[in-house]
């Protein structure tokens, strides 16, 4: 299989920005959604429009850490799986992550008309009855569509992971042109609201998988539509959730992190959170450049394994190290360099204090960025190598565990300055620490020997 396979055979480079390319594309493409949405609520509906959507971000987050183990786990196995040329286990692993996701999926869309209200009430407060109307209507349809939202999520993964990442790409670019126009139609046009919005999504998450399930029926992927058969079993399914654990526990720690910050700037008044409402804006764009570059590398290296040919393993991650690292000095040097001139592209004329607060926090919070996407590149060549104990420590490190450390130190000595350096320093010393350990253990974690599967 590796002798025919393109993963298995071209150039990594090549390889790695042909899969680097359409994953930047979809994930820019959902966030140039998400802005024009933001645009046509604000426009149409006014603050408490875009404070629903707002509030139920959140919910997304745990949504979707509930669906990366599956999403992660199975990407890896079905690229192992054509590497060996194990086509049937690909359509197990298929087979099972699908019938995972619906049954999930479907149990949550099953509660909307129960949990709707309660949840937005809960988020919005009993205090603001328009906010919290307007969050239900949200709600409600991105519950109704949950089955279709996890479908996309997988579905375009595996696609993916099968050779074909402008396949996944247009999916995506699909879902996002759809969302546009039901938005323009349903809120400028039919005057629905937050409502329309939220039905304009949940629309938009059906087309996606429609478009992968026509591409899957056509017989072009290794793992088939008309064979497909609902299926809960798996032999391999501790390994699976083994693979995808390091990203549950990414997203969880990740959020956490963030809410910790947002905590700690409430005694540096409204201004800092400003700031830190378009930094963090900026830096879930700016991010994408890196989990992207994860995204393209996981295929080549789980295609690799199965393939039995470590080397080219080690040189995709060599490739994506290096590449990661030049793009985080990049942004780092803009963040440092030209923070008021990027402050005031994304923020407009604003009073002299907010440019201040927020050109320093842009300076210091952008340096986590030099250690950002080999945290992420690491974090998934030990997944794929069967190593998620220390993919799950980095995760948790970075995200979490540093970042606590850092802000109940840093502040006291530094003031806001510390709050900003809190996240930043967490992903620079997570990268250090792990990588002097792997290095250390180079044996275990860089020898060719170890990659290779069993036979």
């Amino acid at each position: 299989m590796s002798t025919t396979n393109p993963l298995g055979r071209a150039p990594i480079k090549a390889l790695f920005f042909q899969y680097y390319g359409p994953a930047l594309i979809s994930m820019l493409s959902s966030t140039a959604h998400q802005v024009i949405n933001g645009i046509i609520i604000g426009q149409q509906v006014g603050k408490e429009g875009l404070a629903a959507v707002g509030l139920y971000g959140p919910v997304i987050i745990v949504l979707v850490s509930l669906t990366l183990p599956i999403m992660i786990g199975g990407g890896v196995l079905i690229g192992k799986s054509l590497g060996a040329a194990n086509y049937q286990k690909a359509q197990q692993v298929f087979q099972f992550a699908t019938t995972l996701v619906l049954l999930l999926g479907g149990m949550l869309a099953l509660t909307a008309p129960l949990v709707a209200k309660p949840l937005a009430q809960f988020l919005a407060g009993s205090g603001n009855t328009a906010l919290a109307r307007n969050t239900a209507n949200y709600a409600f349809w991105q519950l109704i569509s949950l089955p279709f939202f996890f479908l996309g999520m997988i579905w375009g993964n595996f696609v993916r992971a099968d050779n074909a990442p402008k396949v996944s790409r247009n999916a995506s670019i699909l879902a996002a042109g759809v969302n546009v126009v039901l938005d323009l139609i349903l809120i400028v046009g039919f005057h629905k609201g937050v409502e329309g919005a939220s039905m304009a999504t949940a629309m938009a998450f059906v087309c996606g998988p429609i478009y992968l399930f026509v591409y899957m029926l056509k017989g072009t992927t290794h793992y088939s539509i008309p064979s497909f058969r609902f299926s809960l079993r798996l032999d391999e399914w501790r390994d699976y959730i083994k693979i995808g654990l390091p990203s549950f526990a990414s997203e969880i720690a990740f959020s956490s992190g963030l809410l910790l910050i947002n905590q700690k700037l409430i005694k540096y008044g409204s201004t800092a959170i400003a700031a830190f409402g378009l930094i963090n804006y900026l830096s879930f764009i700016l991010v994408r450049l890196f989990t992207a570059a994860m995204i393209a590398a996981l295929p080549i290296m789980s295609f690799n394994i199965g393939a039995r040919q470590p080397h080219r393993v080690l040189e995709t991650l060599r490739f994506s190290l290096l590449y990661t690292l030049a793009l985080g000095v990049l942004i780092a040097a803009l963040g440092f360099l030209v923070p008021d001139q990027l402050v005031t592209l994304f923020s407009g004329d604003q009073s002299a204090q907010y440019h201040q607060v927020a050109s320093q926090a842009m300076s210091l919070y952008f340096l986590l960025f030099l250690a950002a996407g080999p945290n992420y590149l690491l974090a998934a060549y030990l997944q794929s190598t069967g190593k998620p104990t220390l993919s799950i420590l980095i995760n948790c490190l970075k995200g979490f565990v540093l970042v606590v450390l850092c802000l109940g130190v840093l502040p006291d000595r530094l003031g806001l300055s510390g709050v900003w350096l809190s996240r930043s320093l967490a992903e620079i010393l997570t990268l250090l620490l792990v990588s002097l350990y792997t290095l250390y253990y180079r044996s275990k974690y860089y020898a060719e020997s170890t990659l290779l599967p069993a036979a």
